[in-house]
């Protein structure tokens, strides 16, 4: 079976400037650096790493909301890395995105209505009953009642809000939605809602996910893959089992030991020396040589310093970008 996205050497660097008052130069800012990534249809994938490492970047150039310095995206079969914006709108069908904040991705002075029916208008469609028709199905499979679509964003709580961006984002019936970060602003019960909702809606719909979070307990929950991110890259990816029960990185294993332990009897089971890791993420703007992470590695070699690892390929496909993986 083909992916139904595929990501070869995708790249994007922000132009910034740097120095002082009387002298300024200008330097790369490399948000994302060479991404291969594929997502099967039907499935999850789970994109965590710390704040700044190129989460949401990488979400938005997969669907080429941003235009990327180097790389290709190829979704459903066709190559959208250099389409016309004509040629993109009908490939945009297919893929749609799930903000992070709820409010500020809602347009205040347009009803529920007017927003969730937008993205048909946008494609051709007419504002007349069968629109509507759609529009009060969407709501419904949200869990919204009828009587929202002549509401404000404003007149709505956080978590019904997401509804209706969700119900936005799946008015088209796309193949493929990112969720970048979709209850990170939420309350913790309602993100559980959330969760369950986008869960349902996958199944009902037969859709695709690249759900972009921090919080690696709803990443386990939704997720069938999860790709770990680090200063721009990927350095592991795998089965959500198998990356939970035997991490590979020394960067995937400190972020899971870091996850706080609320069950007594995995009281013991905390962050050790070999595991913890230590200082902030290094800029983007002067990424380490060799592994970028051997600047806060426990296991850090000599040839971390000044080889990069390239992605090896372990049991059952499970890939990690680091020295210490067998090839």
């Amino acid at each position: 079976m083909m992916p139904l996205l595929e990501a070869n050497g995708l790249t994007k660097h922000y132009e910034v400037e740097t120095g002082g008052f009387f002298r300024r130069t200008k330097t790369a800012l490399r948000a994302v650096d060479g991404v291969d990534l594929t997502i099967e249809p039907g499935e999850t994938l789970g994109l965590v790493g710390e704040s700044g490492c190129g989460k949401s970047t990488l979400g938005r150039l997969l669907i080429r909301l941003v235009p990327a310095t180097a790389g290709r995206v190829i979704f459903d079969g066709t190559e959208i890395t250099e389409l016309s914006p004509k040629a993109l709108r009908a490939v945009r069908r297919g893929m749609q995105i799930v903000f992070q904040d709820p409010f500020g991705a809602l347009n205040p002075r347009m009803s529920v209505e007017e927003t969730v029916m937008e993205p048909l208008l946008i494609h051709g469609s007419r504002r007349n009953a069968a629109a509507r028709e759609a529009v009060a199905r969407m709501l419904e499979m949200v869990g919204l009642p009828n009587s929202a679509r002549y509401r404000f964003p404003h007149e709505f709580s956080g978590g019904q809000r997401q509804r209706i961006g969700i119900a936005r984002a799946l008015i088209l019936r796309p193949k493929l939605v990112v969720c970048d970060e979709p209850v990170s602003a939420l309350d913790v019960s309602v993100q559980a809602q959330i969760v369950n909702l986008l869960s349902d809606l996958q199944a009902e719909l037969g859709l695709t996910y690249l759900f972009i979070a921090h919080d690696l307990g709803v990443v386990k929950h939704i997720s069938t893959r999860v790709a770990v991110m680090y200063l721009g890259k990927i350095v592991e990816v795998a089965d959500k089992r198998s990356l939970y029960a035997r991490p590979l990185h020394p960067y995937t294993q400190a972020l899971l030991a870091s996850v706080p332990i609320t069950h007594p009897a995995q009281r013991k089971r905390g962050p050790t020396r070999e595991t913890r890791i230590t200082g902030d993420i290094p800029t983007a703007l002067a990424p380490p040589s060799g592994c970028r992470f051997h600047t806060r590695c426990p296991h850090v070699m000599p040839v971390c310093r000044t080889e990069e690892p390239a992605m090896r390929t372990g049991e059952d496909g499970h890939q990690a970008a680091c020295h210490l993986v067998p090839g």
